[in-house]
Formats: structure tokens, C-alpha cells, sequence
């Protein structure tokens, strides 16, 4: 039995499931090698290009460590990072929106998971409740993925959704927009034990990682 259809029978056993996006939906591992051959470009071309890297580190940094138990606030995200920096909350949110939420949008489409969307798309198309949730954005890269704009999608910063992973959350709030569905038939699929199997056990749901289960190109 392929990977492929082994993993399209996991899926098929849950009526509701909740995909993570990022090294999830695209390969994590490649994404990471283009935009680290994008910043090195940049630092090496642009002046401030050292400084710029220096802004994603420590916002990736911080953001990674934020307590989850706490709603996040990009704002104070922002100033201790340009407090630690030395540069404008201005300038760390142009940094960042153009190297986390622009730059790398053409790159996630040349990495994504072309079967594991096409799977998500025939499990919608057969009626199964399939949404993403993620702790960052995730409209660009739904679109980028070629995902389609009916897979509703949850994330940190959306409407009521304020705390990161493991804090499960977003997951009741997801749950509670589908009654009709027992805990036992939803599934959290990601590629991060720490995060998203975390998650979804504090919530109660069952979980895959793809680690194993990763379909290959």
C-alpha cells in the first residue's frame, strides 16, 4: 500500500480535520534553504541587510518562547524587538511583513505538498470538515499551496483566536464551530510534536505528525 493511500485512510476514519500550515502543507526543510539563500543575498548586497536579519531572529525568537497561556500582542512583539535592535516598531514591522509574509510566498508554492493538498481536496470533496489552523497568517499561503479559498482557516490573530500552540484554544473554538462532531472523530495533522501533538493532547483530540507519515514527491 503507497504512503498515499495509507495516509487517505488515517484521514477517512475522522470527520473533522485540522491541518497545521507551516511544515505541514509545504516542505519545511526546503522553504528554510531558499529564504536562508534570500537573506544571506540581502545581507551581503543591502545596507541594513545585517540589521534586517538580526530583526527576524530575534522576532522568530521571541514569538517562539511567548508564554502560550498569554494572548499574544504583535505590538509588544514588536517593541522588544526594535528596544533590543535599536531600531522604530516601524521598522520591525516592515522587516517583518516583507521577509515572513511577502518574500517567502512564491517559495511555499515551489515547496508545497502538491499530494497532501490534492488529499485535503478530496476529503472536502467527500464531505469531510477539513480547516487549517496555524499560529501565524494564513490566507497567503492557503492561496500559494493552491488550496482553495472555501477551507476555512484559523489562526492567531483572527477573531477571537489570541494564543499560540500548545494552548488548545483555537482547537475548542474550532470544535465548537462544528457541535455535531464528537472529539473522538476529529484529527490535528502537523509536523511538530512539541506544538501541534501537544496541542491537540491538551485539547483532548486525537493527532498525527507527519514525520513518518510524510508523503514524498
Amino acid at each position: 500500500m503507497s504512503k498515499e493511500r495509507s495516509l487517505y485512510d488515517t484521514f477517512s476514519k475522522y470527520d473533522l480535520l485540522i491541518f497545521d500550515m507551516d511544515g505541514t502543507l509545504y516542505f519545511q526543510r526546503g522553504m528554510q534553504i531558499k529564504m536562508a539563500l534570500r537573506l544571506i543575498s540581502h545581507v551581503l548586497s543591502s545596507r541594513g541587510g545585517f540589521r534586517d536579519l538580526s530583526i527576524i531572529l530575534k522576532y522568530r525568537k521571541l514569538r517562539e518562547k511567548w508564554d502560550s497561556s498569554i494572548s499574544v500582542d504583535e505590538e509588544k512583539l514588536y517593541r522588544a524587538v526594535g528596544d533590543d535592535i535599536g531600531v522604530s516598531n516601524s521598522r520591525v514591522h516592515s522587516v517583518i511583513q516583507e521577509w515572513m509574509f511577502e518574500r517567502p510566498m512564491d517559495v511555499v508554492k515551489e515547496c508545497r505538498d502538491e499530494k497532501l493538498v490534492r488529499l485535503i481536496a478530496r476529503l472536502s470533496g467527500e464531505g469531510k470538515r477539513v480547516c487549517i489552523y496555524s499560529d501565524y497568517p494564513t490566507e497567503d499561503k492557503c492561496r500559494a499551496v493552491g488550496l482553495s479559498e472555501s477551507v476555512p482557516q484559523y489562526y492567531c490573530g483572527k477573531g477571537e483566536i489570541r494564543t499560540l500552540k500548545p494552548n488548545p484554544s483555537a482547537l475548542f473554538y474550532i470544535m465548537n464551530e462544528y457541535p455535531d462532531i464528537p472529539k473522538s472523530r476529529v484529527l490535528m495533522v502537523g509536523d511538530r510534536a512539541d506544538r501541534d501533538k501537544a496541542c491537540a493532547d491538551n485539547a483532548g483530540i486525537d493527532s498525527l505528525i507527519l514525520g513518518k507519515y510524510r508523503i514524498l514527491r
